[in-house]
């Protein structure tokens, strides 16, 4: 049986994966980048990666503490929240791929599920602790378009 920690790594690389799919596919479709040239985008996408890494690494290692487990099981949360919002939405309106999708529903799906499975299981988290996590969630994924502008302010400055 794989532990929620090895599932929590797994998720680490899964979203670096879907993070270099919209890098590397978001500028084909008009308006979901806005006018972010592509250097920054791949910095925007990389910094995001790295802060999905960094609550992985805080989570499952170090010295154990009770609000630990719910770093990457949040970020798990965000994943799942993800697909529903936006891209399989996305994929609906587009009437076929929106960037993104193939790891969200490929990889993120399945693993951000199996981290959840195992975290509740193991008991490193709680039925109840997850669902008071599911705001923090939302908000996160509501940061999504302000990091993006962030970006593009700074791109325009000619800082990106």
């Amino acid at each position: 049986m794989v532990g929620w920690r090895r599932w929590s790594w797994a998720l680490a690389g899964a979203f670096a994966l879907h993070n270099a799919e919209e890098a590397l596919t978001m500028r084909r479709f008009p308006g979901a980048a806005g006018r972010l040239d592509q250097s920054s985008l791949n910095g925007l996408m990389a910094a995001i990666s790295g802060l999905g890494v960094a609550a992985v690494a805080v989570g499952t290692t170090g010295r154990p503490a009770p609000w630990k487990p719910y770093l990457p099981a949040g970020m798990a949360g965000v994943m799942l929240l993800n697909v529903a919002l936006p891209h399989v939405p996305a994929a609906v309106v587009a009437r076929g791929y929106a960037p993104g999708l193939a790891t969200a529903v490929g990889l993120n799906l399945p693993i951000g599920l199996a981290v959840l499975r195992g975290a509740v299981r193991e008991g490193a988290v709680t039925r109840r602790g997850l669902r008071r996590t599911v705001p923090v969630a939302l908000g996160v994924l509501a940061c999504a378009p302000l990091a993006v502008a962030a970006a593009r302010a700074a791109s325009a400055r000619g800082g990106g």
